[in-house]
């Protein structure tokens, strides 16, 4: 009978926080605002910090730990979440968290109770940036589309990078020539990266590190030792905290700092701004509503790298904007860091209808009617 206890609780208790708030939830655009600053991260931070950022108490331990120059060795042994431990290998982050620690809480109470539409916005971002040319090919990440997804991989076996940006800049680049994404130094990977982003369920799958940055599907062959893998889910005794103190949908988003190195792009000489013309919508963005591509300032050098993204039936039609490459050379701490304009208010969008199917992945993909949209 304590067995059967012991199992069901923890059931009651997550169904509980997610119960916390009947009805009310974050908007798309909402969660866009929200993840623009993490979303052009690379797949393995994502999976990391998105589940750290629903034990917020324990990313300001860990930063704590770190500024008093605790040992890397005895991260391991600290009391922290699982997740925490691993993004304490990338201090930077564990910094930048805790000084916008208002934004990492609300994130996480976000990311606890709409698991799935926080990694949709992630999706519809990179959609976003690649259509305004930010997101490209550079020595440090490299961008993977496989079917409606968009996924970011170190571009080195063993170091990672962490990008600088402004995402009130990143995802709209109208009077800017770059460079958008800065990095710094690169960190070791290890065993500690072993969450993964699921873009077939949209969810964080945690299980067995293994080098490469190949999209492992293991989870779902039961003859690949799936008993080892295990879908992610938060702690219900500590999320509960954290949804009833910072799940705020009609409140004010925070607006996280940008990280301190950043270096800002550069304006294009002689740029002057002008009203947007509207225009007939050209392609369903992410999430399927129908969204303009706004005209670039000017036309830029043609690239296969950017040659567009298909949603449905409608055809990579911004082939002919072409994108060019900027790999942005590595920031230093004695970089200055420029003001950021303000970003403009995003132009509302109407109700999403239902997307369809993706393309075939072969023969490990989820089934079709698991991949809901809004």
């Amino acid at each position: 009978m304590k067995v059967l206890f012991s199992l069901v609780l923890p059931l009651c208790l997550a169904f509980s926080v997610r119960a916390q708030t009947p009805g009310v939830t974050y908007s798309p655009e909402q969660l866009d605002q929200l993840l623009g600053p993490i979303a052009l991260y690379p797949d393995p931070l994502v999976a990391v910090i998105l589940p750290a950022s629903t034990v917020p108490s324990d990313i300001t331990l860990a930063a704590n730990y770190l500024a008093a120059n605790g040992p890397a060795g005895g991260i391991d042994a600290q009391p922290w979440d699982p997740s925490v431990k691993a993004l304490a290998r990338y201090p930077d982050v564990v910094k930048w968290m805790n000084g916008n620690l208002d934004w990492t809480q609300a994130l996480g109470a976000a990311f606890t109770q709409q698991p799935a539409d926080v990694m949709k916005s992630v999706q519809q971002l990179r959609v976003q940036a690649r259509a305004a040319g930010t997101l490209v090919n550079s020595p440090q990440q490299q961008v993977v589309v496989e079917g409606d997804d968009i996924r970011i991989v170190p571009a080195q076996p063993n170091i990672i990078y962490v990008p600088a940006y402004d995402p009130a800049i990143v995802y709209e680049t109208p009077g800017y020539a770059g460079p958008f994404l800065t990095f710094g130094m690169g960190y070791p990977v290890g065993a500690w990266l072993s969450y993964q982003c699921d873009w077939d369920d949209f969810g964080i799958w945690l299980g067995p590190w293994s080098p490469g940055w190949a999209y492992n599907r293991g989870w779902r062959n039961s003859g690949s030792g799936r008993n080892l893998w295990r879908a992610w889910q938060p702690d219900p005794r500590r999320s509960r905290v954290v949804v009833r103190n910072f799940y705020r949908p009609e409140g004010r988003l925070p607006s996280p700092r940008v990280v301190a190195a950043y270096r800002a792009p550069v304006r294009q000489p002689g740029f002057v701004s002008r009203p947007a013309i509207p225009r007939a919508p050209s392609r369903p963005d992410y999430r399927g509503r129908a969204v303009a591509v706004p005209r670039p300032v000017s036309p830029a050098p043609s690239s296969h790298f950017t040659s567009g993204y298909n949603r449905g039936t409608q055809t990579r039609d911004f082939s002919s904007r072409g994108q060019v490459s900027r790999s942005a050379p590595v920031r230093t701490p004695s970089s200055p860091r420029a003001a950021a304009p303000a970003r403009a208010a995003a132009p509302a969008r109407s109700a999403a209808p239902a997307r369809s199917a993706a393309p075939s992945r072969g023969p490990t993909q989820a089934p079709d009617d698991k991949r809901d949209r809004h």
